[in-house]
């Protein structure tokens, strides 16, 4: 019982912080603001308490002013003012977090250096304290901000701008032996919009293009809000190129943009295969394979939902012994898609977290990873397979680090096949 009642305790509270997220990042987006400013002009001057509370009043009050101006005028401020200052107030974000935690460390090591010294027990003189030396509290906490700073400074110029193909063998148990591989190449998070201009997108669609797929696949976000101009954006995605065509799904962006205004426009002006809650059978030599394509739907903006309804009524609609691919904007599904037999989910949303830190094992440390536990990259469910692609576009901050924009290549080949292969070898 108790069980059951922090759960639900939890659960409001997950549904209150992704609810009113954007209002706790403005708020929490102005402190750091202040709290930046406020720690490195305490370097030179001598500032109590007070200069912080009017300085992070006064920033609250014109990120507020700005926030405002931005649902209420067409050409808004933010539109007006420089990438600058917004890419400034991000990183200060993370500038402020490093800072408390440096302070936080010292303090902790400047106790326990007390606690076992001589001299707090009376014992002996007093000594030049620990975190005065030459390496102290404040040397860390330039070293850190200014680090911090350049590795940002590098996501929102160079970081952004890289592209990674990534290529995959995936084998399924379902795919006949007698038939050739289908190569797959998926795109996901688009955002066609501010953050992308048309010579970015058709180098985009010319790489995938000189990839030579069998089938391409949109996992969601082709269009990033309501603003993005379609009817640019569209003709250049229309010149896809694939032997057995496109096949794509919306995502939550898509939603915001107007579902049915993509979905009219995507059909004004391309060739592509529109999935919503539907499945298609594809052919090719020796081998039928089925993709089943969901609309999107989630708890809030940020997370998916675990199970839904229409993909176990869809999935029974489909043969047994045959190849099955879902496409899904969010990963959440994947545990339902493995038990109803899908071979194959390839998913989106996540962008990988945009920005990541390297980790063990050739994992990462993400933003991402507060959402889903499918942040990016492969996960296997018994003899089901999702991959979760990192983006080609970018959305609310033009910063990629450590997580360039994505194309996937994926192979998929009989498992058979390659067993016998290596059994051979």
């Amino acid at each position: 019982m108790k069980l059951e009642v922090d759960r639900g305790v939890r659960s409001r509270i997950e549904a209150w912080f992704f609810h009113n997220f954007f209002v706790v990042l403005l708020f929490l987006v102005s402190t750091a603001e202040a709290g930046v400013a406020w720690w490195v002009a305490k370097q030179w001057w001598h500032l109590g308490a007070g200069a912080f509370l009017l300085l992070a009043t006064a920033i609250s009050a014109f990120n507020l002013w700005i926030v405002r101006r931005r649902r209420t005028a067409q050409r808004n401020l933010v539109d007006r003012l420089p990438r600058l200052y917004h890419a400034t107030a991000f990183t200060c974000l993370f500038c402020a977090g490093f800072l408390v935690a440096n302070h936080l460390a010292w303090r902790a090591t400047s106790l326990a250096h007390a606690l076992v010294t001589a001299e707090a027990r009376g014992m002996a003189k007093p000594k030049k304290p620990l975190r005065a030396g030459p390496i102290d509290e404040r040397a860390t906490g330039w070293l850190g901000v200014v680090g911090i700073a350049a590795l940002f400074a590098y996501g929102y110029t160079f970081g952004q701008r890289q592209l990674r193909v990534q290529f995959l063998r995936v084998p399924l148990n379902t795919w006949p032996t007698t038939a050739p591989p289908l190569r797959i190449v998926q795109l996901s998070d688009i955002h066609v919009g501010t953050n992308m201009n048309p010579t970015q997108l058709a180098s985009f669609v010319a790489q995938v293009n000189r990839l030579h797929p069998d089938l391409v696949c949109i996992t969601g976000d082709i269009a990033d809000n309501a603003q993005s101009e379609l009817d640019l954006y569209f003709p250049i995605l229309g010149q896809l190129e694939s032997r057995l065509g496109v096949v794509a799904v919306l995502g939550n962006h898509d939603h915001y943009a107007g579902a049915e205004r993509v979905v009219q426009a995507l059909r004004r002006h391309t060739a592509f295969v529109i999935l919503r809650d539907d499945a298609i059978s594809i052919s090719q030599t020796g081998a039928r394979v089925h993709i089943v394509g969901l609309d999107d739907r989630g708890r809030d903006w940020a997370r998916g939902v675990p199970a839904v309804p229409q993909l176990e009524a869809l999935s029974k609609q489909l043969p047994p012994g045959e190849p099955r691919i879902l496409l899904c904007h969010r990963p959440d599904v994947f545990p339902q898609a493995a038990q109803l037999g899908f071979d194959l989910v390839l998913s989106g949303h996540t962008h990988g977290g945009q920005i990541a830190f390297p980790w063990t094992h050739g994992r990462t440390l993400s933003l991402a990873q507060l959402v889903t536990s499918y942040d990016r990259g492969l996960f296997r469910n018994g003899s089901s397979t999702l991959y979760v692609n990192c983006g080609l576009g970018v959305t609310g901050q033009r910063i990629r680090l450590f997580t360039p924009r994505e194309i996937t290549v994926i192979e998929i080949c009989a498992a058979a096949g390659i067993e016998s292969a290596t059994a051979a070898a």
